[in-house]
């Protein structure tokens, strides 16, 4: 049985993949930044050719999910894919509204140094423990 390509038809490319394991953020961080970052291309790709902007609405989102081939007959999955997809668009709004850039406009070395910055301000800060390493756009509970 072959081998499949592990970056083979996603929206990240490998060398995203490779820039976002070099970081030096710890595993959850870094899985949390895949996912982001997988959002952010999904989202360009259905927004393509328009390059900034806001992110595509529901209605976009709900009809790409449709075109998906792989997801015709998963109408739960679907479901639950558009609330993920969702929630990654308000993250990745925040994030786009503390850059003053449109949310089409982010890439990823913007989502690194977001990442990168909050780990390390959660790290330096009171509690000092790497695995109080929040992402970004989420906000913390407090201890």
């Amino acid at each position: 049985m072959a081998e499949r390509p592990l970056f083979g038809s996603g929206p990240l490319s490998r060398a995203d993949a490779e820039q976002i394991e070099a970081t030096l953020l710890p595993n959850l961080d870094r899985h949390h930044l895949r996912l982001l970052a997988h959002c952010l291309r999904s989202f360009q790709a259905i927004a393509d050719p328009q390059q900034s902007g806001p992110l595509p609405d529901r209605g976009a989102l709900e009809q790409w999910l449709l075109a998906q081939p792989q997801l015709v007959d998963e109408p739960q999955f679907r479901v639950l894919l558009l609330h993920q997809l969702l929630a990654a668009a308000q993250q990745l709004e925040d994030l786009a509204r503390q850059r003053d850039i449109s949310p089409l406009e982010l890439n990823l070395g913007e989502l690194i140094e977001a990442s990168t910055t909050a780990c390390k301000a959660s790290i330096e800060g009171p509690h000092n423990h790497p695995s109080d390493c929040d992402h970004p756009l989420q906000e913390s509970s407090p201890s």
